[in-house]
């Protein structure tokens, strides 16, 4: 099956390899070794004070990073547009007073937008900012450095979901004004499911240790107090260590600007077939996603059934409030052009088999 999903994605041989090597025990200078230079590495890569890898999903992650910010009493602002705002905003809502805003019809969020929103809720005391890196259930990137300088200078620590956006999508920790961030391996970097990448700034390793411990297994400060050895408290998935590591040595060759700049042209490649057939994109201009494609199309359900019967094609179905209009077209993993023509060259297959009309 050729997967156009936001996540898991195909995976690189070399990087699905690397599970296969020898199983280690996770204390001890065996793992260490190995350990220590890819926290090192993810620390460098996105100018962070610290990088922890957690055996998880993303959502781990994001809740780990949010019962980790505030003290008893805290209060958090939520800006969203799409579902993974949302499940932010429930994340938060279970430990802080949390002020949401939900910005509707695949709109992206930029700092005329968020402006108001923060000095509202700056002047009501809030103390934690949050918002999602990239929305994925339409494909929304948003301005995220803009938005969070501008929330941290008003007193408040930045918390960022990057579920499915690095390394996709740059991050500077120091130059973005980013506290909290987390991302998931099986999204851009293409790595098997199983690990989450939790990083921060010297003012949210401050505000870890302030906070009070809200969770065994998400306690950051154990995190902290293992990484001195080089190790995690907890066991973790050493297995996908390794293929997390062959993903990083991949990307420190091509480096990131390449990566990216990949990525981007295989989107826009996308989006050009995409309107050639006649089907409408959904987000706005401006705001476009360089690894998830949302576009309108009559028959949703019906499409991706066909091309995983007729094609092994599998595309990435609506969702949310895009659920029953839409189908997302992805370009993560081990992806190139061919493998895309190869996707929309079926896809364009299927369309004329339903006798979908130009602009369906």
């Amino acid at each position: 099956m050729m997967l156009f999903t936001p996540g898991p994605v195909a995976v690189h041989p070399a990087i699905s390899s690397a599970q296969e090597l020898e199983m280690i025990t996770h204390r001890g200078k065996q793992f260490q070794t190995i350990y220590q230079p890819l926290a090192a590495d993810l620390k460098a890569m996105l100018n962070a004070a610290e990088a922890h890898v957690m055996t998880g999903s993303g959502t781990l992650g994001i809740e780990a990073n949010v019962q980790n910010a505030l003290p008893l009493g805290g209060k958090a602002l939520v800006l969203s547009n799409g579902a993974f705002g949302d499940k932010l905003k429930e994340h938060c809502a279970l430990y802080y007073e949390t002020a949401f805003v939900r910005l509707n019809d695949a709109k992206g969020w930029n700092l005329e937008r968020a402006k108001p929103h923060i000095d509202k809720a700056s002047t009501a005391g809030v103390r934690l900012f949050c918002m999602v890196h990239h929305e994925t259930s339409p494909g929304i990137l948003n301005k995220v450095g803009e938005i969070c300088r501008y929330a941290k200078s008003k007193g408040m620590l930045t918390l960022l979901d990057g579920t499915s956006a690095w390394p996709a999508y740059s991050l500077n920790h120091a130059d973005d004004a980013v506290d909290f961030y987390s991302w998931a391996t099986q999204k851009a970097l293409g790595c098997p499911p199983g690990l989450v990448v939790v990083s921060h700034s010297p003012d949210a390793a401050a505000a870890i240790e302030a906070a009070p411990i809200r969770s065994n297994f998400m306690n950051l400060k154990a995190y902290r107090k293992f990484a001195l050895k080089g190790e995690t408290p907890f066991t973790p998935a050493i297995s996908i260590i390794y293929s997390l590591r062959a993903a990083l040595d991949l990307l420190k060759k091509e480096t990131q600007p390449a990566f990216i700049a990949r990525y981007g042209k295989m989107a826009k490649h996308v989006r050009d077939r995409l309107a050639s057939m006649g089907f409408s994109l959904v987000v706005e201009e401006g705001f476009e996603s360089g690894t998830v494609t949302a576009f309108y199309c009559q028959k949703n359900k019906e499409i991706n059934s066909m091309l995983q019967a007729e094609h092994q094609v599998k595309l990435g179905g609506g969702h949310a409030d895009w659920a029953d209009t839409t189908l997302r077209f992805c370009n993560m993993g081990d992806m190139d052009i061919a493998k895309l023509d190869k996707g929309l060259d079926a896809l364009e297959t299927v369309k004329a088999e339903l006798g979908l009309p130009q602009g369906a």
